[in-house]
């Protein structure tokens, strides 16, 4: 599909991309996912992504990734997903300008929100 729009998913255990894959696919987005931080790289070298979904478990202590993200596509929508949530590292993260800091227990359902509101945006 050429107007298809691609959304990163990284994660090394890549369990909620499966439950992605239809939510997307309805809204003409295809899901490719990484497993590693170096995998990540070479996709947004490569392709032109509409949003990054990222599984904090991937950042480094002070989350500089992002700013390497940051540095390859500005404006991308990062989109960071978090198994629990401290007020340390969720100020870390926010520090970087993010799009959206999810707590996996929120449910997928948030995440989807969240992947929508990315997608309008890259729209406008």
């Amino acid at each position: 599909m050429e107007n298809e729009k691609i959304i990163l998913f990284a994660d090394p255990e890549g369990a909620a991309s499966g439950d992605l894959r239809s939510f997307l696919r309805d809204r003409g987005c295809r899901l490719v996912v990484t497993k590693t931080l170096k995998e990540t790289l070479l996709v947004l070298q490569h392709q032109r992504v509409e949003a990054l979904v990222l599984d904090s478990s991937l950042l480094e202590e002070e989350c500089e990734f992002i700013s390497v993200i940051k540095g390859i596509e500005k404006d991308l929508p990062i989109i960071i997903c978090a198994e629990s949530n401290t007020p340390e590292l969720e100020s870390k993260i926010r520090k970087q300008k993010i799009f959206y800091y999810h707590i996996k227990s929120f449910g997928i359902e948030d995440l989807e929100m969240a992947l929508s509101s990315a997608l309008k945006g890259q729209s406008q």
